[in-house]
């Protein structure tokens, strides 16, 4: 009885929270309504073709405030430039918020990524703080359109995950490209390791930088969705954009041929088995379990930590905590990752997908 009422209060949660979150996206639905890119014309294939190697970072280019002082670890806010060009100006730069045990940047890195809609490190600092205290920097990095990278007349995630597909595939890119300029930038530094935490939104992003950046050395993916498509048709979640869908009559199987190409399914981690674990919600209204397992079994990854919580009171749980403190101290332990292969793809071949204005003139329909 008590599993169950737990498992119903969890789901009653999740619902608040998507319900929140579609009254507040609402809003720009009238901005941005469907406009149709379908990468499988392309034959995106390969995740560099999507997520290309950023160019260095140099040390002029970083803007940074000085060291703070808190609690038991030392603050510090830093930005440089998006390697990728921002549709909004707002998202030219990276913010990033590090937490660390001292004033150093050769130490052990993490890199953390929220969810969607984040408006605050609030629900993360317990993270960032084990991360501190294991000896290792935690690099909070601010995705686009969230934080300080949110443009005027809107709120903090919600022009990130539209049903403008060609608006969604540049917000992936530039979110990936961001992640890989850092985990450049931090082996530069003579960083020992270089791993990336995720969670939700951060999740499935870090699970597409694994596929493509090969000097990152373990990845913790806390309830990471494996495909876009289930979560726009059956989760409350995707209740909004699922609705300009219906009403601009695409349907599920159509929009599958875009979505399927940022699947973190659709490709090979470069990581050994080993050096990813994933962290699952039972009781997920948002990010079904089903969701992640189908990436668990797609990667054939061994480590599955499992709660009885929603996607929103697992950030609650101190058993989650408690793990993914451990995992991140014994990932750290397991030093530098010996990555797959990877593949050099030619200049030409990165132009097809390159990024169109913004607008809302000229929207194509799909082939239903």
């Amino acid at each position: 009885m008590k599993t169950s009422s737990h498992a119903g209060w969890s789901r009653w949660l999740d619902g608040m929270f998507c319900r929140g979150m579609q009254a507040i996206a609402g809003r720009q639905e009238g901005k941005f309504p469907p406009r149709f890119l379908d990468l499988s014309e392309h034959n995106v294939s390969d995740p560099h073709l999507l997520f290309p190697e950023p160019p260095a970072l140099a040390n002029d280019e970083i803007r940074g405030a000085a060291w703070e002082r808190q609690d038991k670890c030392w603050r510090r806010d830093f930005t440089f430039p998006s390697p990728l060009p921002a549709l909004h100006r707002k998202n030219d730069f990276v913010f990033v918020r590090t937490y660390a045990p001292e004033r150093q940047l050769h130490l052990p890195a993490v890199i953390v990524l929220h969810g969607l809609m984040s408006i605050s490190t609030v629900a993360y600092r317990p993270f960032l703080r084990a991360i501190a205290e294991a000896g290792a920097s935690a690099y909070f990095l601010e995705l686009p359109y969230h934080h300080r990278r949110t443009p005027a007349g809107s709120f903090s995630g919600d022009l990130f995950y539209t049903a403008d597909f060609e608006m969604t595939l540049h917000a992936v890119r530039q979110a990936v490209a961001d992640v890989r300029r850092l985990a450049h930038y931090l082996r530069e530094a003579e960083a020992p390791v270089v791993g990336i935490l995720g969670f939700s939104l951060g999740a499935w992003l870090a699970a597409l930088a694994a596929c493509a950046e090969p000097e990152l050395d373990f990845a913790l993916l806390a309830m990471p969705p494996a495909a876009l498509n289930d979560i726009v048709w059956e989760s409350p979640l995707g209740g909004r954009i699922r609705r300009q869908f219906e009403n601009a009559q695409w349907r599920r199987a159509v929009t599958a041929k875009f979505y399927r190409q940022l699947d973190p399914v659709t490709y090979h981690p470069l990581l050994p088995r080993d050096r990813i674990e994933i962290f699952a919600a039972e009781h997920d209204a948002i990010i079904a379990l089903k969701n992640v397992l189908a990436l668990q079994n797609a990667w054939a990854i061994p480590r599955l930590h499992q709660y009885p919580a929603g996607h929103i009171s697992i950030m609650l749980s101190s058993a989650f905590k408690a793990d993914a403190t451990s995992a991140v101290q014994r990932q750290l332990a397991g030093g530098r990752a010996l990555a797959g292969p990877v593949t050099v793809v030619p200049e030409e071949s990165l132009r097809i997908i390159s990024p169109a204005p913004v607008s809302t003139q000229g929207y194509r329909s799909p082939t239903n």
